[in-house]
């Protein structure tokens, strides 16, 4: 029993010490008007804590369910997550910004369903993709499930998430695919070509949008670019600069006041300019817990294809944000505008990534099944063994 506790325990204290890092972030900013890390404070911080709120209620909910139960129920979920997704075009419900649908805004909810479609689908690939411990056919309910339909079903939700357009999302399903089909045992030998042709072409789709060959131009010559893309690449430098030498202490650092969406696209540099070295190892320490309880957990389900391609999906859904963070943060990689999971302040993507957590856990707590005898591979039906 001590092994699922050190999981849960890895899995669960980092992300309540991101989520308050992240709400004092918010709760610092100036008073003046303005976005998430600008100003308006109270307003955001509020949104926060009820993301927060209804994440460790998701999560706890999973919990509660059981892996098993939430794996034969993927399929209405990932219909879903999808159906909402694809819900940013409809007019009057979607909301269209900087040329782009990627959010949805109903009475008092707004934000983007991306995230909860990653999720749903890591878990269909799962589900669709091995057989239970006991060796039982879970897919059996649904007439058509099969691997293949899983891919398509996983290709379309990529390509909903390249119409819109959302690259990183784009790229971060594909990762959780690809990590919940090596999870059920699938052979790397067929993943990894098949990972690097679709990435080629995710590549390749994304410099057909003229604001992608603008972010790279804006990267790769910021000082040539500096009332465009590469203004933010230049305030990204300057305070991994000052946080380098003279922290500038929660609150106070110049960088909120020079980069868009500073507590959610670039939280990772705020954190560096006013906290220090220190606190940026802090975050990444953090988050390398979290990947050390991801781990535990997909081993401890080696017995089970289903519940370890869940794991690895999971864990792949929930690092691979956070990595593209920090890498564009730090300067290593062009803007792509993508948040990382607790610190950022992006309620929705906080709350699928609290019932992520909530799998991962659900997951480690899990009874272990008794796995099926092996079979004679010269014995068969009606013939001696």
């Amino acid at each position: 029993m001590a092994r699922p506790i050190v999981a849960v325990t890895l899995l669960v204290a980092p992300a309540l010490g991101l989520a308050v890092l992240d709400v004092a972030i918010v709760a610092t900013a100036g008073a003046r008007p303005g976005g998430p890390g600008l100003g308006a404070p109270t307003h955001f911080a509020v949104r926060q804590l009820v993301g927060l709120g209804l994440a460790a209620a998701l999560g706890a909910l999973v919990v509660r369910v059981g892996i098993d139960r939430l794996l034969r129920a993927a399929p209405a979920l990932f219909a879903i997550a999808l159906i909402a997704t694809a819900a940013v075009f409809v007019p009057g419900v979607g909301v269209r910004a900087a040329g782009a649908h990627r959010w949805l805004h109903i009475g008092p909810l707004s934000g983007s369903p991306a995230p909860f479609l990653i999720g749903a689908t890591g878990l269909l690939m799962a589900a669709w993709s091995g057989t239970a411990t006991d060796g039982s056919d879970r897919r059996a309910r649904w007439r058509y499930a099969s691997r293949g339909l899983a891919l398509a079903l996983a290709l379309l939700a990529v390509l909903v998430l390249v119409a819109q357009p959302d690259f990183s999302a784009a790229a971060v399903a594909l990762a959780a695919t690809l990590a919940a089909l090596a999870g059920a045992g699938v052979a790397g030998r067929r993943l990894v070509p098949a990972g690097i042709v679709l990435a080629i072409a995710l590549a390749l789709g994304a410099s057909r949008f003229g604001y992608v060959g603008g972010r790279i131009h804006g990267f790769l010559s910021p000082q040539s670019d500096r009332r465009g893309h590469g203004f933010e690449v230049l305030a990204l430098a300057r305070a991994k600069a000052t946080g380098a030498s003279a922290p500038t202490g929660l609150g106070h650092g110049t960088g909120r006041r020079h980069l868009s969406s500073a507590a959610s696209d670039y939280v990772f540099a705020i954190v560096h300019e006013e906290l220090g070295r220190l606190g940026a190892w802090a975050v990444v320490g953090g988050w390398a817990a979290i990947l050390a309880g991801a781990v535990l957990v997909t081993r401890s389900a080696a017995g089970d294809a289903r519940r370890r391609g869940a794991a690895a999906a999971c864990a792949v859904a929930l690092v691979a944000p956070a990595a593209l963070h920090i890498a564009v943060s730090r300067g290593w990689m062009p803007i792509m505008g993508v948040t990382m999971p607790f610190l950022s302040y992006d309620p929705a993507l906080t709350v699928a990534s609290g019932g992520e957590i909530g799998v991962l856990v659900a997951i480690a707590l899990a009874p272990a099944s008794i796995a099926p005898p092996a079979v004679d591979a010269g014995a068969g039906e009606g013939l001696p063994a």
